[in-house]
């Protein structure tokens, strides 16, 4: 058994690795294990060609505080590059181009812009109290299904053609199911800000983290070791070695479907919180092209209503023209909600068949300009808070509270963003060295 008065960081995401950075600024020794032979979780990149392809996450927001204070640390803040060019939503084999805070959607008939409208001035109304990095209390809109809702309030076309894609965008999931408060926080989230991104790609900020801090790659901690309450230390794997490594502080960064298999004594109420909380699961296609695509969208948006699977098509050659220096086009098919559950183990073969065959109801001359295709699978997407979740997750979060040295950091605070990753990452990090203080 070895002793440590390290703080040990389970999971070198981008929780893990801000935790790592606030903890050695303060002056704190910090050991990081990650279960992937690199950093970065579901930040990830695909190189192919001389092209770095993000099929991960894709952008940072505008309206970033903490994250962008990272990237200020590792030099990138001033080589941030924004996304101008439009969505095209297709509708009927119409595109209609969407611009970033587009007043008129002219998709969708002049009254149910009326009605979307009612979203906005809901969102402006509640403007303070919709954190979108924080699982504040919204009691009057967390028990609210968004889609029954906007079937109700607004129609079909508003569900289908508004409120769907910006779910799907912000969220890779359908609005059946997902809390009204969920969706007002994408809303003041849509609303404040636009997006960007890195030109060497989104795991080059992971990677300039992960270089500054001591990460184990390839090691599997089995296990969080708590007793009486208290942190005791971690079991980690690494090769054919088991370590027992004893400390008095762990930070766990991992997905929170993760912690049942971590902490074994997991009360019923935090076993509720953990089994409530959903994520999205898909597969990404990345096509490859011979050519770059005629116009200058970055994102095609499709619409299940007339039977697509895939929710939208971006172009990463055009998102970011510096990640691809051919210019040739790197269409990326993303299939969210229930189309993304149903594909997600399937053969490689049968999603780049499927891949194929709508995106050439949209390009006619598409499969004859494909070059090669991967397909990137996420089990692990994008977090979902549906109806319920909020108070699940407030309960879980109040409870766990009774394991001292035990520090949470995810996106399960309030919304699916980088920011609010970060921002938990602060917060575990502030209350662990506020415990330690001597004069706390």
């Amino acid at each position: 058994m070895e002793s440590s008065n390290k703080v040990i960081i389970v999971g070198a995401g981008i929780g893990g690795l801000a935790s790592g950075h606030f903890l050695s600024e303060a002056g704190r020794s910090v050991e990081i294990f990650e279960r992937a032979r690199i950093p970065g979780g579901r930040i990830q990149l695909l190189e192919k060609d001389g092209a770095r392809v993000d099929v991960g996450t894709q952008y940072f927001h505008t309206n970033y505080v903490e994250t962008y204070k990272l990237l200020e640390t590792v030099g990138m803040k001033d080589k941030l590059i924004p996304i101008h060019p439009p969505v095209q939503m297709i509708r009927d084999g119409r595109g209609y181009p969407v611009k970033h805070n587009t007043i008129r959607y002219k998709i969708v008939p002049f009254w149910s812009n009326l009605k979307f409208g009612r979203f906005v001035l809901t969102t402006l109304i509640n403007f303070g109290r919709l954190d979108p990095y924080y699982n504040d209390p919204l009691p009057e809109f967390e028990d609210i299904e968004l889609a029954d809702y906007v079937l109700r309030k607004c129609d079909k076309e508003t569900l289908e053609f508004l409120v769907r894609p910006i779910i799907c965008a912000f969220n890779l999931s359908d609005p059946e199911g997902e809390s009204l408060a969920h969706f007002l926080r994408i809303c003041k989230q849509f609303l404040t800000a636009s997006d960007m991104v890195l030109p060497g790609g989104m795991f080059s900020f992971p990677q300039a983290l992960a270089a500054r801090l001591p990460v184990t790659y390839n090691a599997d901690v089995k296990q969080i070791i708590v007793e009486s309450n208290q942190v005791r230390g971690v079991q980690v794997g690494i090769g054919k070695e088991v370590r027992r490594i004893e400390t008095k502080d762990v930070i766990c960064a991992t997905p929170l479907k993760e912690l049942p298999h971590l902490l074994p004594s997991l009360n019923d109420v935090e076993k509720k919180g953990v089994n409530a909380f959903k994520y999205s699961q898909f597969p990404l296609a990345n096509f490859f092209m011979k050519r770059k695509i005629s116009g200058n969208q970055w994102a095609y948006v499709l619409s299940r209503s007339e039977d697509f699977k895939t929710a939208y098509t971006s172009d990463a050659a055009v998102k970011c023209g510096e990640m691809v220096p051919s210019g040739k086009s790197v269409l990326q098919t993303w299939f969210a909600g229930e189309a993304g559950y149903q594909l997600i183990d399937e053969p490689d073969e049968k999603i780049i068949a499927l891949a194929k065959k709508e995106m050439n109801r949209v390009m006619p001359s598409f499969e004859s300009e494909i070059e090669s295709a991967e397909i990137v699978r996420h089990h692990t997407g994008m977090p979902r808070y549906q109806v319920g979740a909020y108070r699940m997750l407030r309960d879980f979060l109040e409870s766990i509270r009774r394991i001292k040295g035990l520090h949470l950091v995810g996106d399960y605070y309030g919304h699916s963003t980088l920011e609010t990753v970060v921002r938990s990452a602060r917060r575990a990090t502030d209350k662990l060295l506020e415990a330690a203080s001597p004069f706390s």
